[in-house]
């Protein structure tokens, strides 16, 4: 695998390993989230965890191995730990992860079709006020 992804504990990815059966090769996905990850340099791995069948089901990945074809993020989960191995214990919906929120640039610009008046315009006659005008509007 040529570049890995930013993948960090709680993102829910799908790895792709190629395996060899007999003179063919072909590839398998395999899709959990990431509760751990651990080493540094060439001995780095990370931890994948499924629930199959009601049965959890954890593999480990070398991260450069040349048996990963691609690994693709799914989602980034928003948590507050490096190890999440007590999703072990967990089942259900109490295993859900929440997913963060990335902050685009987009979102804080303005839309094209957003005006706002100047700042420097008046209030209109009967808005806002307590004369005779607003009990007419009435």
């Amino acid at each position: 695998m040529d570049s890995m992804p930013d993948i960090r504990p709680g993102d829910l990815v799908k790895v792709y390993t190629k395996i060899k059966e007999g003179d063919k090769e072909r590839i398998a996905p395999f899709q959990g989230v990431v509760i751990k990850i651990k080493g540094s340099d060439i001995g780095k791995t990370f931890t994948v965890r499924k629930v199959s069948a009601g049965i959890g089901i954890e593999r480990i990945f070398p991260v450069h191995s040349p048996m990963i074809a691609k690994i693709e993020v799914k989602k980034k989960g928003k948590v507050r730990r490096a190890k999440l191995t007590y999703l072990r214990q967990r089942k259900g919906k109490k295993m859900k992860i929440k997913e963060a929120t990335v902050p685009t640039a987009a979102a804080s610009a303005p839309v094209a079709g957003d005006t706002a008046p100047p700042p420097d315009t008046e209030e209109p006659p009967g808005e806002g006020t307590t004369g005779p005008e607003a009990v007419e509007k009435v």
